[in-house]
């Protein structure tokens, strides 16, 4: 059976991974040449930025490469306990420092890809075609399978390449509701939560006798007034990125003196004075985001059997909040388990689909909940609120503020929000207990 995976980001070349071992070949198709080393890709115009290595990302990325984290750290990555040595500033108030047992790492984009991309380039049957847009999908007569995609290199050069299988893991500019409507298929139905962040980043060099009791810091937001929110990683090369946030276009700005500025606003001072104390390495970059987006092809009961919708393409999230690499790492570890679990023919895919579908719908569900519940709490936040939704917001006050003096809490708050348990854990009796009590008692 050949696969053709649409995107050659993270997310596509996680997802050649986990069905190289079921099929006779996998062609990842993007039109971004990658980079021989571990910089900053065209394609991927937010990897200059500050990125979420959450722990389920983690996990995930151990089941499919077992040696990368090592080498990662060989590289100068940090790994690191969230709770003891990332310090978080939230709703006025410093989490308690402790040591949680949940790991993160530190590191930039770049170097996480280039070290996925290597590995994925040894699989045997995984082949990695570059400079090639896709332009449209071919599909048989009755329009329920997809029969190849059409690929351009150069202008008038198209041609088709057949598939038996389409993973489009192209990103947030994904074309593929457009291909469906222009092939008379109902495109799927889409949810928005406008937010219009902005940010910008840059590098610092730490002066070699300065030594701070943290490895990240986290500046946060405080809804309703304030949108402003700073986060600082020790990075590989000795370097200290920093990346500054605004909601509700209340971008910071990309000149050195405004850049400064805007850290000094910030609901706490610590980030702004690591600043000082380091010197600016490279130039400041912006990334504008307008909006959460959900396309919800789970809802989609006709149309091709053999299309399946991955990562950003499928939803893509506020970027602050460091959920798009995790989420996209944990739906390919679905798609792999679907795989195991699903006998399938190269002509019938519609089983592998649904259960692909029922199985990364939890993923994107509690990610969803968790991001746009943060950011409907600001009243500019444009979209459909849940019902009982102000309940919730004010159960998971109690909840955070829970996490500046209670460990049980603070280890549940953060299992929850690096995707290792479900929302649902936040609810569980003995969580609800301590809310109750601090709801009655203050």
């Amino acid at each position: 059976m050949r696969v053709v995976v649409i995107g050659g980001s993270i997310a596509g070349l996680l997802a050649a991974r986990a069905v190289s071992e079921f099929v006779t070949e996998v062609t990842i198709l993007d039109r971004d040449v990658p980079p021989d080393a571990a910089v900053p890709r065209k394609g991927a115009p937010q990897g200059r930025h500050v990125h979420g290595i959450l722990a389920g990302c983690l996990d995930a990325l151990r089941l499919f490469f077992p040696d990368l984290i090592e080498d990662l750290t060989t590289a100068g990555a940090r790994v690191v306990d969230t709770g003891e040595h990332i310090r978080w500033f939230n709703h006025n108030a410093w989490r308690l420092r402790c040591n949680s047992g949940i790991t993160s790492c530190l590191l930039t984009r770049p170097l996480l890809e280039f070290h996925i991309r290597k590995r994925v380039g040894k699989i045997p049957n995984v082949k990695e075609s570059y400079g090639l847009s896709v332009t449209g999908l071919e599909v048989d007569e009755t329009k329920s399978r997809v029969t190849g995609v059409r690929v351009e290199g150069a202008p008038g050069t198209e041609k088709v390449l057949p598939a038996d299988l389409v993973v489009d893991c192209s990103g947030r500019g994904s074309k593929t509701p457009l291909w469906l409507e222009a092939l008379g298929l109902e495109k799927p139905p889409t949810t928005t939560v406008t937010v219009n962040i902005g940010y910008s980043t840059q590098f610092f060099k730490i002066p070699e006798e300065t030594h701070w009791d943290w490895q990240g810091l986290l500046i946060m937001s405080q809804p309703p007034k304030v949108t402003r929110m700073g986060v600082g990683f020790l990075v590989e090369n000795g370097e200290l990125q920093v990346t500054l946030g605004g909601l509700f276009r209340d971008y910071p700005p990309d000149d050195q003196a405004g850049f400064l500025k805007f850290a000094a606003s910030l609901a706490h001072p610590e980030l702004f004075r690591a600043m000082e104390q380091a010197t600016p390495c490279s130039p400041i970059t912006t990334y504008r985001f307008p909006a959460h987006l959900w396309n919800h092809y789970e809802q989609r009961k006709k149309g091709p059997a053999n299309l399946l919708v991955l990562g950003d393409a499928l939803c893509s999230f506020n970027p602050i909040y460091g959920q798009g690499m995790t989420v996209a790492a944990l739906e390919a570890q679905a798609l792999l388990r679907c795989l195991k679990d699903t006998s399938f023919r190269a002509d019938d895919l519609s089983g592998l689909r649904d259960a692909y579908y029922r199985g990364v719908s939890s993923i994107v569900k509690a990610a969803w909940a968790m991001a746009t519940g943060a950011d409907f709490a600001y009243p500019q936040a444009e979209g459909e609120r849940p019902l009982g939704q102000w309940a919730i917001r004010g159960y998971l006050g109690h909840v955070i503020a829970l996490t500046c003096t209670d460990k049980r809490v603070l280890t549940v708050w953060s299992q929850v929000t690096h995707m290792q348990k479900p929302l649902s854990a936040l609810f569980a009796p003995a969580i609800a207990a301590r809310v109750m009590r601090r709801a009655v008692a203050g």
